[in-house]
């Protein structure tokens, strides 16, 4: 990954007094009193409908079922009675007559007749008497048309409560676990779900580890620790080497199995009173407190760079990282702000990085203060993108055999407010690192093709193209709308591309190049020689033009193996059919051996300085300029 200095520490910005608390607070561990009672509340109702309602339900039931068959007793028993009058008339005159029978059909239940006058005349008793209460119906006795008396059937309900009664003790006891359950049982469900949902709020999913915010939270409870106890802690940020090249080798899935590797490797460094936190992708960091200052952090450094040298097995495969470490420190009163102490550790890690890899760095106050040099350079670096503050150069190129122009390169400028001209090798590499390479690489384009449509129809034009530039995307469509708006014939641009472009996605990139091909534009390999696989990138893409290096015509007389060299960068590219140029000639015997190895152009101070386009322009409107000494 690229960095840039105190990147990832402005989303810790406002954090808070805690994590923990910031964490926890949006979701606590424990259920509010609000929750609880709601849980509490609707548990009690469903045990309270359990309890009351299955004892009532069932008692209603076993009236009804009683009632109804009072009802069919009763209505049989006045038929039988009608049709017993009807064959004695008399059977209502018999005065002060009761008829009792010690015997019903259904022992538990009694059946009387009444006249119409409300006077007993018959009765069948139930085995036993009837306990109260009592439930009873009755039937009219009709005797054609006329009602003569009634029947009436009745039973005790003593049974269907007794049995009322065992139900409502079996219900309030289920009604009791019901309670139980569906309060304890959510209020455990939900404690667990909260307690996992603040873990991860606080936690990395992948390593387990401490994140973002929770590290945030320690950094600021160990430096109020550090003022109470008046002793020094150190933050270490550390960022690992080569990981991108694993995840896009052997995959995310092996690129996450190893940072759980890393993490167990690194945790295993770690005293229990340290943090060790994964902030995102391959970046971490650690708090060490309560230790001897500047010397434990550099003990630990050691011991973290140490802990990553095995390499690690991930089906077979050995990958190999290290780790890049920048350390800040607090001093023994902690008077320290966590975001700038974040920052310091960041810088330093950013330093460590530019210094090579697997090492580490303490911060160091001049760094704070090449860190406001380079934000003061990018903010500048856009105004003079948004105002028109770039300009372009344009360095001859020279046909050694007939000595005419046969092209120039387009070189960028800047005059920088209140600073004068900065060297691109001073805000090329700052343009890269933030993105702005793209639209400044766009302008160069157009810009590029716009003046030299006005040169004459032979002249060329050659434009770099930054390895960040190509990777972006919109590189083709930028070429292909330059050409057309400036209407500059494709093949007199020449794209000038160094062997970083072709070193990832070589696939993608060399279709791009074919596509640029396919418009008529040439393309062109800057630097070459400099790189390990310059040979093999020639046999993949038939390159217009190779650009000998200039760090090989320097020592042209004094070096016989860059003779060599130049040499047999020229045979080979004569057998290609490849042209070429050297860049860098400042010297007659320079040029005079060039010439006689069979190199075509040449490029340099002895034949001109990159100039404006004004100056270029009026080269070709008069005889070549002979060799300056």
């Amino acid at each position: 990954m690229s960095w840039s200095p105190a990147l990832w520490f402005h989303g810790l910005a406002g954090s808070g007094r805690s994590a923990t608390v910031g964490a926890a607070a949006a979701l606590p561990g424990t259920p509010s009193r609000v929750v609880t009672r709601t849980v509490t509340g609707l548990a009690g109702l469903a045990a309270l409908l359990i309890a009351v309602a299955l004892p009532v339900t069932y008692f209603s039931a076993a009236r009804y079922r009683m009632l109804g068959a009072l009802e069919a007793s009763a209505t049989l028993h006045a038929a039988e009675i009608a049709e017993l009058v009807r064959r004695n008339p008399a059977f209502w005159e018999f005065d002060r007559l009761q008829i009792t029978v010690s015997r019903g059909r259904d022992p538990e239940e009694r059946r009387r007749v009444f006249s119409s006058d409300g006077r007993l005349v018959m009765e069948a008793a139930a085995e036993e008497e009837l306990f109260w209460p009592v439930l009873s119906h009755e039937a009219p006795v009709v005797v054609d048309g006329e009602e003569m008396g009634v029947a009436e059937a009745a039973r005790s309900l003593r049974g269907p409560l007794a049995t009322t009664g065992l139900v409502a003790l079996a219900s309030t006891a289920l009604a009791g676990l019901i309670f139980a359950v569906l309060r304890v049982l959510p209020l455990r469900l939900l404690n667990q779900a909260l307690a996992r949902a603040s873990f991860l709020a606080a936690h990395d999913l992948l390593t387990g580890l401490p994140n973002r915010a929770l590290f945030a939270d320690r950094l600021g409870q160990v430096l109020a620790m550090a003022r109470r106890e008046a002793e020094p802690m150190a933050v270490l940020c550390l960022d690992l080497d080569r990981f991108k090249e694993v995840n896009d080798t052997l995959g995310h899935a092996a690129g996450d199995r190893l940072l759980k590797v890393v993490s167990a490797r690194l945790s295993a460094t770690l005293r229990d009173s340290d943090t060790l936190a994964r902030l995102g992708g391959d970046e971490f960091a650690i708090i060490q407190p309560r230790a001897r200052q500047p010397e434990a952090a550099d003990a630990l450094a050691r011991r973290l760079i140490a802990a990553l040298e095995e390499p690690v097995d991930l089906d077979g495969h050995q990958a190999s990282v290290g780790v890049s470490i920048g350390i800040a420190m607090a001093d023994r009163y902690g008077q320290a702000d966590p975001m700038q102490l974040m920052r310091d550790a960041d810088l330093a890690l950013y330093k460590a990085k530019e210094s090579g890899r697997g090492g580490y760095r303490f911060f160091a106050p001049e760094m704070n203060r090449k860190l406001q040099e380079r934000r003061a350079l990018e903010a500048d670096l856009r105004v003079a993108l948004a105002q028109g503050g770039f300009r372009l150069f344009y360095q001859p190129q020279i046909n050694l055999d007939t000595g005419a122009v046969t092209g120039a390169e387009a070189l960028l400028r800047w005059e920088r407010p209140g600073v004068g001209n900065v060297p691109p090798d001073r805000f090329i590499t700052v343009a890269e690192e933030t993105g702005l390479i793209g639209p400044i690489g766009t302008w160069a384009l157009h810009q590029a093709c716009r003046e030299a449509a006005t040169w004459p129809a032979h002249l060329t034009v050659a434009v770099n193209v930054s390895p960040v530039q190509f990777r972006q995307a919109g590189l083709y469509e930028a070429v292909v709308a330059a050409l057309k708006s400036s209407g500059l014939d494709p093949g007199r641009l020449e794209l000038e591309i160094t062997e970083g472009v072709l070193l990832n996605d070589t696939d993608d990139t060399l279709a791009t190049l074919r596509r640029l091909r396919d418009v008529g534009v040439r393309i062109a390999m800057d630097d070459f020689g400099t790189g390990y696989s310059s040979l093999g990138y020639l046999q993949k893409f038939p390159f217009d033009k190779v650009k000998i290096d200039r760090s090989f015509i320097r020592h042209l007389g004094s070096d016989r193996s860059a003779e060599a060299i130049v040499r047999a960068v020229v045979g080979m590219s004569h057998a290609l059919g490849v042209h070429t140029i050297a860049e860098g000639v400042e010297t007659h015997a320079q040029a005079d051996m060039l010439q006689v190895e069979g190199c075509q152009d040449v490029q340099g101070y002895l034949f001109g300085k990159p100039m404006p386009a004004e100056s270029f322009a009026a080269l070709f409107r008069q005889p070549a300029p002979p060799p300056t000494a």
